[in-house]
Protein backbone atom coordinates (compact mmCIF):
# COMPACT_ATOMS: atom_id res chain seq x y z
CA UNK A 1 0.00 0.00 0.00
CA UNK A 2 0.92 3.55 -0.41
CA UNK A 3 2.06 6.32 2.03
CA UNK A 4 -1.55 7.60 2.30
CA UNK A 5 -3.36 4.38 1.94
CA UNK A 6 -1.41 3.46 5.02
CA UNK A 7 -2.23 6.28 7.15
CA UNK A 8 -5.87 5.99 6.11
CA UNK A 9 -6.46 2.37 7.21
CA UNK A 10 -4.79 4.08 10.58
CA UNK A 11 -7.27 6.23 10.46
CA UNK A 12 -9.71 4.12 9.82
CA UNK A 13 -8.99 1.79 12.97
CA UNK A 14 -8.76 4.62 15.20
CA UNK A 15 -12.50 5.61 14.30
CA UNK A 16 -13.92 2.55 15.37
CA UNK A 17 -11.83 2.20 18.89
CA UNK A 18 -14.56 3.34 21.52
CA UNK A 19 -14.90 7.15 22.23
CA UNK A 20 -13.88 7.92 18.45
CA UNK A 21 -17.01 8.66 16.13
CA UNK A 22 -16.74 7.20 13.05
CA UNK A 23 -16.98 8.67 9.71
CA UNK A 24 -19.17 9.28 7.48
CA UNK A 25 -17.63 9.51 4.55
CA UNK A 26 -16.51 6.40 2.08
CA UNK A 27 -13.14 7.15 0.68
CA UNK A 28 -13.13 3.82 -1.13
CA UNK A 29 -10.69 0.48 -1.31
CA UNK A 30 -7.16 1.78 -1.11
CA UNK A 31 -6.84 -1.20 -3.44
CA UNK A 32 -8.69 0.03 -6.18
CA UNK A 33 -6.45 3.30 -6.24
CA UNK A 34 -5.25 4.57 -9.77
CA UNK A 35 -7.78 2.01 -11.67
CA UNK A 36 -9.23 4.73 -13.10
CA UNK A 37 -5.73 5.91 -14.51
CA UNK A 38 -4.93 2.11 -15.43
CA UNK A 39 -8.66 2.20 -17.42
CA UNK A 40 -7.70 5.22 -19.42
CA UNK A 41 -4.44 4.07 -20.51
CA UNK A 42 -5.78 1.10 -21.71
CA UNK A 43 -8.59 2.89 -23.73
CA UNK A 44 -6.71 5.82 -25.05
CA UNK A 45 -5.05 3.79 -27.57
CA UNK A 46 -8.67 2.84 -29.10
CA UNK A 47 -9.93 6.02 -28.48
CA UNK A 48 -6.87 8.06 -30.57
CA UNK A 49 -7.41 5.05 -33.78
CA UNK A 50 -11.25 5.93 -33.80
CA UNK A 51 -10.49 9.43 -33.71
CA UNK A 52 -7.77 8.86 -36.39
CA UNK A 53 -9.65 6.82 -39.06
CA UNK A 54 -13.09 9.37 -38.43
CA UNK A 55 -10.75 12.49 -39.25
CA UNK A 56 -9.14 10.00 -42.57
CA UNK A 57 -12.75 9.81 -43.77
CA UNK A 58 -13.50 13.18 -43.28
CA UNK A 59 -10.77 14.00 -45.34
CA UNK A 60 -11.17 11.28 -47.94
CA UNK A 61 -15.50 12.20 -48.20
CA UNK A 62 -14.31 16.32 -48.16
CA UNK A 63 -11.81 16.15 -51.30
CA UNK A 64 -14.60 13.31 -52.97
CA UNK A 65 -17.20 15.98 -52.87
CA UNK A 66 -14.33 18.68 -54.06
CA UNK A 67 -14.11 16.09 -56.90
CA UNK A 68 -17.40 15.72 -57.96
CA UNK A 69 -18.09 19.27 -57.55
CA UNK A 70 -15.34 19.93 -59.70
CA UNK A 71 -16.57 17.38 -62.58
CA UNK A 72 -20.07 19.28 -62.28
CA UNK A 73 -18.55 22.79 -62.88
CA UNK A 74 -16.56 21.32 -66.04
CA UNK A 75 -19.85 19.54 -67.39
CA UNK A 76 -21.77 22.83 -66.92
CA UNK A 77 -19.23 24.85 -69.00
CA UNK A 78 -19.24 22.18 -71.82
CA UNK A 79 -22.93 22.84 -72.37
CA UNK A 80 -22.25 25.97 -72.53
CA UNK A 81 -19.06 25.81 -74.64
CA UNK A 82 -19.44 22.07 -76.33
CA UNK A 83 -16.71 21.82 -78.33
CA UNK A 84 -14.24 23.72 -75.92
CA UNK A 85 -12.87 20.36 -73.89
CA UNK A 86 -9.75 22.41 -72.59
CA UNK A 87 -12.42 25.15 -71.31
CA UNK A 88 -14.02 22.26 -69.46
CA UNK A 89 -10.90 21.32 -68.47
CA UNK A 90 -9.85 24.40 -66.96
CA UNK A 91 -13.20 24.64 -65.31
CA UNK A 92 -12.49 21.67 -63.43
CA UNK A 93 -9.18 22.76 -62.19
CA UNK A 94 -10.19 25.89 -61.45
CA UNK A 95 -13.25 24.76 -59.29
CA UNK A 96 -10.84 22.97 -57.34
CA UNK A 97 -7.70 24.36 -56.67
CA UNK A 98 -6.64 22.52 -53.74
CA UNK A 99 -6.16 19.60 -55.49
CA UNK A 100 -3.37 19.94 -57.42
CA UNK A 101 -2.89 16.11 -58.60
CA UNK A 102 -6.43 16.52 -60.14
CA UNK A 103 -6.83 15.18 -63.68
CA UNK A 104 -9.75 15.44 -66.18
CA UNK A 105 -11.59 14.30 -69.68
CA UNK A 106 -13.83 15.96 -71.63
CA UNK A 107 -15.69 14.81 -74.26
CA UNK A 108 -19.00 15.79 -76.25
CA UNK A 109 -20.81 15.00 -78.90
CA UNK A 110 -25.03 14.59 -79.73
CA UNK A 111 -27.32 12.05 -79.40
CA UNK A 112 -30.94 11.02 -79.87
CA UNK A 113 -33.42 12.32 -77.24
CA UNK A 114 -33.98 8.61 -75.64
CA UNK A 115 -30.08 8.11 -75.72
CA UNK A 116 -30.13 5.26 -78.44
CA UNK A 117 -27.98 6.75 -80.73
CA UNK A 118 -24.66 9.59 -80.90
CA UNK A 119 -21.80 10.62 -82.47
CA UNK A 120 -18.79 11.92 -80.50
CA UNK A 121 -17.90 15.49 -80.96
CA UNK A 122 -21.48 15.57 -83.16
CA UNK A 123 -19.54 15.72 -86.31
CA UNK A 124 -22.52 13.82 -87.50
CA UNK A 125 -26.15 13.77 -86.41
CA UNK A 126 -27.30 10.05 -85.28
CA UNK A 127 -29.00 8.73 -88.35
CA UNK A 128 -31.94 7.98 -86.71
CA UNK A 129 -32.59 11.36 -84.65
CA UNK A 130 -34.69 13.38 -87.41
CA UNK A 131 -34.59 17.14 -87.52
CA UNK A 132 -34.55 18.65 -83.60
CA UNK A 133 -34.73 15.29 -81.79
CA UNK A 134 -31.08 15.23 -80.81
CA UNK A 135 -29.48 16.78 -78.28
CA UNK A 136 -25.85 17.98 -77.50
CA UNK A 137 -24.25 16.64 -74.16
CA UNK A 138 -21.07 17.30 -72.67
CA UNK A 139 -19.40 14.46 -70.62
CA UNK A 140 -16.77 15.50 -67.91
CA UNK A 141 -14.16 12.78 -65.64
CA UNK A 142 -12.00 14.11 -63.11
CA UNK A 143 -10.48 11.84 -60.24
CA UNK A 144 -7.76 12.52 -57.81
CA UNK A 145 -5.90 10.20 -55.37
CA UNK A 146 -6.49 9.90 -51.98
CA UNK A 147 -3.69 8.96 -49.66
CA UNK A 148 -4.40 8.46 -46.04
CA UNK A 149 -3.10 9.73 -43.60
CA UNK A 150 -2.06 6.46 -41.04
CA UNK A 151 -2.33 2.55 -42.83
CA UNK A 152 -5.07 0.52 -41.14
CA UNK A 153 -5.14 -3.20 -42.05
CA UNK A 154 -7.34 -4.10 -45.67
CA UNK A 155 -7.63 -0.43 -47.09
CA UNK A 156 -4.98 0.42 -50.14
CA UNK A 157 -2.47 2.87 -49.18
CA UNK A 158 -4.09 5.10 -51.99
CA UNK A 159 -7.36 5.41 -53.10
CA UNK A 160 -8.44 6.43 -56.42
CA UNK A 161 -11.53 8.90 -56.07
CA UNK A 162 -13.36 9.76 -59.61
CA UNK A 163 -16.18 11.06 -60.77
CA UNK A 164 -18.18 11.56 -64.04
CA UNK A 165 -20.60 13.99 -64.91
CA UNK A 166 -22.60 14.05 -68.40
CA UNK A 167 -24.87 17.11 -69.00
CA UNK A 168 -27.23 17.31 -71.93
CA UNK A 169 -28.78 20.70 -73.45
CA UNK A 170 -31.23 20.94 -76.63
CA UNK A 171 -30.57 20.10 -79.86
CA UNK A 172 -29.53 22.69 -82.92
Amino acid sequence: MSHWCNSLSRNLSAAKRPGYAASQRSLGDCSESGSSLLETALVMPILLLLMAGAIDFGRAYSIAIEVESAAHAGALYGVQNPSDTAGMADAVKADAPNLAALTTTATYGCECFDGSQSSTNCVTVPVSCSGENYVNYAQVSASDTYTPIFPYPGIPSSIVLQKTVEMRSGGD
